[in-house]
């Protein structure tokens, strides 16, 4: 695996912590909304999943998370 490939997990990894520990801050701001973060910031959000990932300049390498205080369960 490259380094910059590495760093991106790194950086995604720690976004992901970062949504889950300001969870409840996030969920006053953006309650029932998709978000997009990159380094510890909500660069990103919109009610509709395809509309926020047009919004973004690197859709693959940024974190996007629903926000919402139900308990959601995907099956792939």
């Amino acid at each position: 695996m490259s380094n910059q490939l590495t760093k991106e997990i790194l950086a995604f990894e720690r976004d992901y912590i970062w949504i889950h520990e300001n969870l409840d801050a996030l969920l006053e701001k953006y309650p029932e909304q998709w978000i997009a973060v990159k380094y510890h910031q909500v660069i990103a959000s919109d009610i509709d999943f395809f509309a926020l990932r047009k919004k973004l300049p690197d859709p693959p390498h940024t974190c996007i998370e629903f926000i919402t205080r139900e308990r959601l369960e995907i099956v792939l």
